[in-house]
């Protein structure tokens, strides 16, 4: 580990321009003004002599094979296995962050295997996999090794998926999603006040990048995580699923996803089925067709019903994971049910009783 290649170079970085002796970084809102030798907040964009580089380029600190409706997403090719990919640093700083040893790692600390494009892409071909998922930290700052991945991947007949904060300036999203197929959006709120607070952020990026993804015809699924007496009220969901609904379209599925205690909120305690159940019916009510629960294990609320006439369509069955993944003794994605088995019940790529059409990519 941490043993690079003979010859190997520091990767180049991308979005970023001099500001006298400083370098500006265009990739994230936070527009960090980094000094010579130092580094931007995410811990993956450094000044190297006058010059960005990408401290994680084709550094792996975890990887896995998994369904894609562990993402979450359920609405493309269901039942195929992605090749997980997950290197270190984030952008954000989320009170609840389930990966926070990969979140906050320095690239001194991260425990890599060094790959490269192409390499992942083989591995990918050799386990089965339809598709990479670059996912466990914030993928957009991977964002060079991403665009290089997903390039050749297309090439392969390999989708690539993000799963992401959406954190990202509006011309460094746009490139990113006119190279991935699949994103799942983390909406972590809906105040700025709560991503001042929660994740050191603000919420009007990512609502602009979850438009971005849309127009620019990515598949789009998002999640919003249920974090008791913060952003869980039926108030806060409603303005969540009224944002989809109209902004993004009433076929888009949510995940709402049950919280657990982690990281900085291990004092607050899980969210309750009761109030899951609660804003699954305001979600509802605000005109939202696939609302999913995400965070839970064997809840029917896992299955896609059509929102016509209440047939069952695609029927899932999900399980605590067999195998876990650590790093730096702390378990990845630990509050993320895998599933066992995916039954497409679709017939002629609509409902089998009613006949409605169902935006279901298979």
């Amino acid at each position: 580990m941490n043993i690079l290649p003979q010859g190997t170079e520091e990767a180049k970085a991308s979005y970023w321009h001099p500001e006298g002796e400083l370098l500006s970084c265009d990739l994230c809102p936070r527009r960090c003004q980094i000094p010579l030798s130092g580094e931007g907040y995410c811990g993956t964009r450094a000044n190297h002599g006058g010059k960005m580089v990408a401290l994680n380029y084709g550094k792996v600190c975890v990887s896995a094979l998994d369904p894609i409706e562990k993402k979450p997403v359920f609405h493309f090719r269901p039942g195929a296995k992605v090749l997980s990919l997950g290197t270190f640093g984030c952008n954000l700083d989320c009170g609840n962050c389930q990966n926070s040893a990969l979140a906050r790692m320095r690239a001194d600390q991260a425990p890599y295997v060094l790959t490269s494009p192409e390499q992942a892409i083989e591995d990918a071909l050799e386990k089965g996999a339809k598709g990479i998922a670059f996912t466990f930290n914030e993928p957009t700052v991977w964002m060079e090794f991403i665009m290089d991945t997903a390039a050749r991947a297309r090439d392969k007949g390999l989708f690539t998926l993000l799963n992401t904060n959406g954190y990202i300036e509006p011309w460094a999203a746009d490139d990113l999603f006119d190279m991935v197929e699949v994103a799942n959006i983390d909406v972590k709120g809906m105040s700025d006040a709560f991503y001042k607070q929660n994740c050191g952020g603000h919420l009007g990026p990512v609502l602009e990048s979850c438009i971005a993804a849309r127009m620019a015809g990515v598949h789009l699924e998002l999640t919003y995580l249920l974090i008791p007496g913060k952003n869980d009220s039926a108030q806060d969901v409603r303005r969540f699923a009224s944002f989809v609904v109209r902004e993004l379209g009433e076929d888009v599925p949510i995940h709402l996803f049950r919280f657990q205690p982690a990281y900085k909120m291990m004092q607050v305690p899980p969210e309750s089925m009761d109030r899951l159940l609660q804003v699954y019916e305001v979600a509802k009510e605000e005109g939202v067709q696939y609302v999913y629960f995400a965070g839970v294990v064997g809840d029917p609320h896992q299955n896609t019903m059509c929102p016509k006439c209440g047939a069952m369509l695609v029927k899932r069955s999900s399980k605590e994971p067999v195998e876990s993944t650590y790093v730096l003794e702390e378990k990845v994605s630990r509050f993320c049910p895998t599933y066992s088995d995916v039954q497409v019940l679709l017939k002629n790529g609509g409902c089998p009783d009613c006949g409605m059409a169902v935006p279901i990519v298979l």
